[in-house]
């Protein structure tokens, strides 16, 4: 199967504010006019689409490619996601989205994702949170180990493991 995209153009990290943080990551949006309803504020559903956007660019920032899960017959699923809505974003707000990887099972990652806005004040507005259970699987949906090195990346631990965490206990 020939790649869709040269190499060069599937690594490259996105132009976006976006950086590492302990455990995970953060990415700025700015709000577009196409974001919002007709009352002028983030029509709901968009915040999952800046989430899938940070999950991605996290990923891509590990150096964890779709491209290559989809040569390795693997692939990211979210199995449940829990949200809670706060006041809504509106035109031109930038957002910071915050994905924080909380724990890491056999097949299962859990991720607590936020939608903030910083305010005159400095003070950072939750507008949406969410507690994110990510499958990895195969491409027939069936659950599948994380492999080391891919386990490795998300943790930044060569055992996969936060200090704190048990060994046997997931």
């Amino acid at each position: 199967m020939k790649d869709r995209y040269p190499a060069e153009h599937s690594r490259a990290v996105t132009q976006l504010a976006n950086r590492l943080i302990p455990n995970g990551h953060e990415m700025e949006v700015r709000v577009y006019y196409e974001d919002t309803d007709f009352s002028g504020v983030v029509y709901h559903s968009n915040y999952l689409k800046y989430m899938e956007r940070s999950r991605t660019e996290w990923l891509r920032h590990l150096q964890i490619f779709h491209t290559d899960l989809e040569k390795d017959d693997s692939a990211f699923a979210i199995h449940r996601m829990a949200l809670k809505y706060g006041p809504p974003a509106r035109i031109d707000d930038l957002l910071t989205v915050r994905t924080v990887l909380q724990k890491l099972t056999g097949a299962r990652s859990f991720l607590r994702q936020e939608v903030l806005r910083r305010e005159a004040d400095g003070e950072e507005t939750m507008l949406c949170g969410a507690d994110v259970e990510v499958a990895f699987i195969n491409h027939g949906g069936g659950a599948k180990r994380f492999p080391d090195d891919l386990r490795e990346k998300l943790t930044g631990s060569p055992d996969g493991m936060y200090p704190g965490d048990v060994p046997g206990k997931t």
